[in-house]
């Protein structure tokens, strides 16, 4: 049976919004009207729980919002991540840990906002809030570098997010030290400031190392791991980064290499 979404007026009440299915049935009455509510105030979720319809499928919710029939009154957390990918890793780990109505049924994937159900519980207020403030921290910096699977194992992200963790390697390997993890502190607020940590313990630091083939240990010139972190720069400013890209051009990069190299 196929179905379509209906604004109606009732004599001078609404407009209401309804969900009009073809039933092909033979007694004149072919098609079923199913109340979702006032026009500009459709809840998903009251449709389901509380309305005699059927629930609303992703499609019809994507339709609802598009028209901006949904609920625009509610109080939940949102907060803008900056960047979409970084939005749905969040999103992804809230339904993983907290369940499948944590986040709003007006969230969108598409976009860089997420937006928590009104009843979300605390834990996932802070994962969302931190992440927020992490981020607003990272976009100060080059980027982020990707974790390994063995650092997220070793790191602690209980007072810091994955991305301020991403953000903090990216700055403590373009500054010269493959060995992130042994400057990286969760404390400093602002991924940036690991650089003049790096400064502070360079003394200490005994040179960036890693085996090659025959085992033996070579160092990692600091030219050679800037060069790296260029590479990765490039690949956030292709994809419309511009701290990325300023970076990159303080460089001494134009943004016709930038956008020509195969990153």
């Amino acid at each position: 049976m196929s179905s379509f979404i209906q604004q109606k007026t009732i004599g001078q009440a609404g407009p209401y919004v309804y969900r009009v299915t073809y039933t092909g049935e033979n007694d004149g009455n072919t098609h079923k009207w199913e109340y979702l509510g006032l026009a500009g105030h459709v809840d998903p979720r009251r449709v389901a729980e509380d309305l005699d319809a059927d629930p609303l499928t992703d499609d019809e919710i994507d339709v609802l919002r598009e028209e901006d029939q949904l609920s625009q009154f509610r109080d939940g957390v949102e907060a803008d991540l900056a960047r979409r990918d970084v939005a749905n890793e969040v999103r992804d780990q809230l339904l993983e840990e907290i369940g499948e109505d944590v986040l709003a049924t007006t969230d969108d994937r598409r976009l860089s906002v997420v937006e928590l159900a009104e009843d979300a519980c605390r834990d996932a207020e802070i994962i969302v809030e931190n992440t927020a403030e992490d981020m607003q921290a990272a976009t100060r910096t080059i980027g982020q570098a990707k974790l390994t699977d063995d650092e997220r194992d070793r790191l602690d992200f209980t007072k810091r997010s994955v991305f301020h963790a991403r953000a903090s390697k990216a700055v403590i390997q373009d500054a010269g030290v493959d060995d992130w993890t042994a400057i990286y502190d969760p404390q400093v607020e602002d991924p940036a400031a690991h650089r003049d940590l790096v400064e502070q313990n360079r003394e200490s630091i005994s040179g960036d190392r890693m085996d090659n083939d025959d085992g033996q240990v070579t160092t990692i010139s600091q030219e050679q791991a800037a060069s790296e972190q260029e590479k990765q720069a490039i690949r956030y400013a292709q994809d419309g980064d511009q701290d990325a890209r300023e970076y990159l051009t303080g460089r001494g990069w134009t943004d016709e290499e930038i956008q020509e190299y195969p990153a």
